[in-house]
């Protein structure tokens, strides 16, 4: 499916950004997140005379009035964002296949992203715009980590997508600059070593989609509520994210497993957490940067298996630590959420990410709302990640898990996936 450059361009802000604001400062859980770029891509299958590509990228324009920074370059060791106006990277392709190609294999969805290994790490966004022989867009936008997390991500689509759509003012999207002084740098710190990410080895790694209808959904969280009295009942991402860790737990299981001491070797799963809503008083959706932190879950690896209401209840519990009175720790001690960057049990030590419930299924530029939105998952995920989306119809979950080859075939055959999961490659 070959994938060609029809042109590249920088789109600009429309209005110069003013004197003041010229010099933006990256929080210290800005500084600390590695210089990578996760696409988000969304997928559209609008008549082909709805599409205006120059109004596609005067809108782009209009919306870095507003979201500035991202404009500008990254400087000096990746600590400010120099508002120099120089714009967004902006690539239009034309895609020589069918935008079904692309919704039925993760293996195509590199070829809609800008090459990864080639993005320069002081520009913060880089936007590419693919259009099908057939009728269909897809949309990829790439945001530094370094200055933005999924939350920074969904407010700029979704404020483009107004501009675009010519939304009414009250439902243009505004970002709100407030991490700096909610997460201000100690300037006796030092971030040598958190600018880029490591490459890790991919080789004898899989990468899988399963697909949690809205139907196997309530089934499991019937199922969780009817072997307990003492937990409220589960959302959707504590149901499908504690079968996934139980799965795979159970997948390391079914082979000899490492003990050190006599001990038995426990699994952690880190969780990624939104804090903008666990402060006092909560930040809006629109605060711009990384303001996240990491809730850890732990549980030892059993050969009978741990029961799916205490790896919820394991899960639960450690997002709830994660209150106004952790993040004032976290503010008043830089350290004081070490512990979730310690090294554990590689093999069984699990990163998830969720981005369930962000109004990204809401994104429409003129030309309707997307068809599918995703990332390029072979590329952006580690061993032992994964990452949660919203389905495409109704309120199901997406989910994408990169393991081991060996672990991926016992992870599959797993009862509990084949009852609930659809897989998809």
């Amino acid at each position: 499916m070959e994938v060609e450059i029809i042109s590249k361009e920088t789109i600009k802000p429309s209005i110069p950004t003013p004197h003041h604001l010229k010099t933006f400062n990256l929080s210290s859980l800005d500084q600390y997140r590695p210089s990578e770029y996760i696409p988000l891509i969304l997928f559209y299958t609008p008549n082909p005379t709805q599409i205006d590509k120059d109004h596609l990228k005067k809108s782009l324009s209009a919306t870095l009035n507003r979201f500035y920074p991202l404009a500008g370059r990254i400087r000096d060791k990746n600590t400010w964002v120099e508002c120099t106006d120089e714009g967004v990277d902006y690539i239009e392709t034309r895609v020589h296949g069918k935008l079904s190609d692309y919704t039925m294999t993760s293996n195509l969805l590199h070829k809609l992203v800008p090459v990864h290994t080639n993005l320069p790490t002081e520009v913060p966004a880089i936007v590419q715009v693919n259009f099908f022989d057939c009728v269909g867009i897809a949309i990829t936008v790439c945001i530094s980590h370094k200055i933005g997390d999924t939350s920074t991500y969904a407010t700029f689509i979704t404020g483009w997508a107004a501009t675009a759509r010519g939304a009414a003012a009250d439902d243009i999207v505004y970002p709100s600059f407030d991490s700096q002084t909610m997460f201000p740098v100690d300037t006796a710190s030092d971030f040598t070593g958190y600018g880029s990410s490591d490459e890790e080895e991919n080789e004898n790694l899989v990468t899988k989609r399963l697909v949690f209808s809205d139907a196997s959904i309530t089934a499991l969280r019937q199922r969780i509520a009817d072997t307990q009295t003492t937990l409220k009942y589960p959302t959707r991402v504590e149901a499908v994210s504690a079968l996934i860790w139980k799965s795979a737990m159970e997948a390391s299981s079914s082979k000899p497993l490492p003990q050190s001491n006599d001990q038995t070797p426990v699994s952690w799963l880190r969780i990624i957490v939104n804090l903008r809503k666990k402060m006092n008083p909560p930040l809006g959706d629109s605060s711009f940067g990384n303001i996240f932190t990491g809730a850890t879950a732990k549980s030892p690896i059993t050969c009978g298996g741990v029961e799916l209401v205490e790896l919820l209840g394991r899960v639960r519990s450690a997002i709830q630590k994660v209150d106004c009175e952790y993040v004032k720790k976290m503010q008043d001690d830089e350290d004081f959420d070490s512990d979730f960057e310690d090294d554990h049990e590689e093999d069984n030590d699990y990163w998830l990410m969720s981005w369930c419930n962000f109004p990204l299924y809401e994104s429409d530029f003129g030309f309707g709302k997307p068809y599918w939105v995703t990332t390029d998952a072979v590329e952006v995920l580690d061993e032992n990640d994964i990452y949660l989306l919203d389905a495409r119809v109704g309120k199901g979950v997406e989910a994408w898990i990169k393991l081991k080859e060996e672990k991926m075939a016992m992870f599959l055959n797993n009862l509990d996936i084949l009852e609930f999961a659809s897989i998809f490659d």
